[in-house]
């Protein structure tokens, strides 16, 4: 309990504002202003990445199925693979 009254006022103390008197220059600003930029902008760089890939497959998975589609009326050959009429693995 002792050690308790004695923390409480500590932390107290620690939280009132008392005056830094430190000097931030233009240049410590500048750098600091440029750190919190570079991060939120690391961050949302990202967030916008790992939204942006699954999205440009899905439509590019999405434009290949459309494309399938004009392809089935074309030539016997080209349905199936390469202008050769050779098929393509994986395809």
């Amino acid at each position: 309990m002792q050690k308790l009254t004695l923390t409480l006022p500590a932390l107290a103390g620690l939280m009132l504002p008392g005056s830094a008197l430190a000097y931030v220059g233009p240049g410590l600003g500048a750098g600091t202003l440029g750190v919190i930029i570079g991060f939120v902008g690391s961050i949302l760089l990202a967030l916008f990445a790992i939204v942006w890939f699954p999205v440009k497959r899905m439509l590019k998975k999405r434009q290949g199925d459309s494309t399938a589609g004009e392809q089935d009326s074309a030539s016997p050959a080209r349905r199936e693979g390469d202008q050769d009429g050779e098929a393509r693995p994986g395809r």
